[in-house]
């Protein structure tokens, strides 16, 4: 049975159990004075059903009864019955960590990116707020969570309310250092303990994530041959097959600690990196003095690495270009293709990171002018492979993934690459304008796949 839009109101004070409208009492086949539990989130207790001669779709509860659920407030919500139980919300938390005390700006700058999600939330009505580990108090099963609401001038602001324990919790916890405190590992395996689903839990190791879909039958033909821990006659024989590698930090992101080498035709290398604030070229006459350059004679973090094969990417005005393809699973647990942002990377970038120079352009432009008559297809084969790579990877994962970050590149044989899969994609691409609309859509699906379950 799926959930239906509902209006929550105070019972007037000195009546008992849950009234429901009469509609509601037929659509759910309930009886008058049928004993049933009413849950909201991690609260849930005991009552009767009474029919009220109200129309519509309406509950009302106690006061004294709502306190005990920890109703954030009385309006519209979602609700579903089934097996003798009401479930009203969902309650939905986003785990992260970061609190500043601010009101205007609890989170510091993700504050922004919390409130897109609440925003998109809206039109499903749930009971949707952000918090920390801190915030939870285990022993009275509820959370000091923060919400984006109307006040009573009708300006939304931030604002602090107890609630229930989540039906369901999306991780957005900001970096590997964050991740690790012992709070947010607590915080976690409380959840999973009670059976609340949490999706995109932690970060991804890039070595897993080649394992996973490297031999993989729905992703035999899109991903480079990488290898972990290198030793310099492995990075000697992958520059004799493919000409150009690059060096990655097994546990990196946002394009950090990366170096491309490439050899030349005259058996010279160059290597290219980001040093500071600077995108640097270095030749070498031979590879052995280029790693020791970068690792120091005892190659020490060399093991923390590993080597991918390099591609030959399409190209903007000499500028290597790839695709960040934001994925999502929809209200029915489906991947699909939120936005594709096309980054150029900056003069003599490794990357095309923001940060290194790199900038935004339109896809279909871009497709249309490299691919011409071909664009649409291209695109189509893009979606397609990203798709496949979403479920290839999933099964490899701990819990649940609902959101996904790709970087894929395409070569001039048209043939799609996955470069990098990240479990807490930034959302840098729905700055260009030919992606707004797709960014609001992108932020709806957070929602969309915590009704899907929190089987509302």
């Amino acid at each position: 049975m799926s959930s239906i839009i509902c209006r929550v109101h105070p019972l007037p004070p000195g009546k008992q159990g849950v009234w429901l409208s009469q509609s509601l009492m037929r659509e759910w086949g309930c009886q008058q004075g049928q004993s049933i539990k009413i849950r909201i989130g991690g609260k849930s207790l005991i009552t009767r059903i009474l029919g009220g001669r109200h129309r519509g779709r309406n509950i009302l509860l106690p006061r004294p009864l709502a306190a005990q659920l920890h109703l954030p407030w009385f309006g519209e919500t979602r609700a579903v019955f089934r097996n003798k139980e009401l479930h009203l919300g969902p309650v939905l938390g986003i785990l992260t960590t970061g609190f500043t005390g601010s009101p205007s700006m609890p989170f510091g700058s993700r504050s922004a990116l919390f409130r897109q999600f609440l925003i998109a939330s809206r039109e499903d009505r749930p009971f949707f707020y952000v918090f920390t580990p801190e915030m939870v108090d285990w022993t009275r099963q509820v959370v000091y969570g923060w919400f984006y609401r109307k006040d009573l001038s009708g300006t939304y602001r931030w604002v602090r309310k107890l609630a229930p324990l989540p039906d369901v919790v999306y991780e957005r916890v900001p970096n590997r250092k964050a991740e690790a405190q012992t709070q947010v590992q607590g915080c976690r395996l409380l959840f999973q303990q009670m059976g609340v689903p949490i999706f995109n839990q932690g970060f991804f190791n890039k070595w897993m994530v080649h394992e996973a879909l490297y031999n993989h039958p729905l992703t035999p033909d899109c991903i480079p041959e990488a290898h972990r821990s290198p030793s310099i006659q492995t990075v000697e024989d992958m520059l004799e097959r493919h000409r150009m590698v690059y060096l990655k930090p097994s546990g990196g992101s946002l394009g950090l600690g990366i170096f491309r080498i490439t050899r030349g035709p005259q058996g010279d290398y160059y290597c290219r990196f980001r040093n500071g604030d600077r995108n640097v070229l270095r030749k070498f006459r031979s590879l052995p003095p280029l790693m020791t350059q970068i690792f120091g004679r005892q190659l020490n973090g060399l093991s923390r690495y590993l080597v991918q094969q390099g591609i030959r990417l399409i190209k903007h005005e000499g500028r290597a270009v790839d695709f960040r393809v934001h994925m999502h699973k929809d209200r029915s647990a489906r991947w699909t293709v939120a936005g594709i942002g096309a980054k150029v990377a900056g003069a003599g970038s490794v990357t095309t990171h923001g940060r290194t120079g790199g900038s935004l352009l339109s896809t279909s432009e871009l497709l249309k002018k490299t691919f011409p008559g071909k664009e649409a297809d291209m695109e189509n084969r893009i979606k397609e492979t990203s798709i496949r790579i979403c479920n290839a990877l999933e099964g490899h994962v701990k819990g649940p993934l609902g959101e996904l970050g790709l970087d894929i590149g395409v070569d001039y044989q048209q043939k799609v690459w996955l470069f990098e899969a990240n479990s807490k994609p930034g959302r840098h691409i729905f700055l260009h304008p030919s992606l707004w609309d797709a960014g609001k859509q992108s932020a709806h699906y957070i929602t969309d796949y915590s009704l899907k379950l929190a089987k509302f």
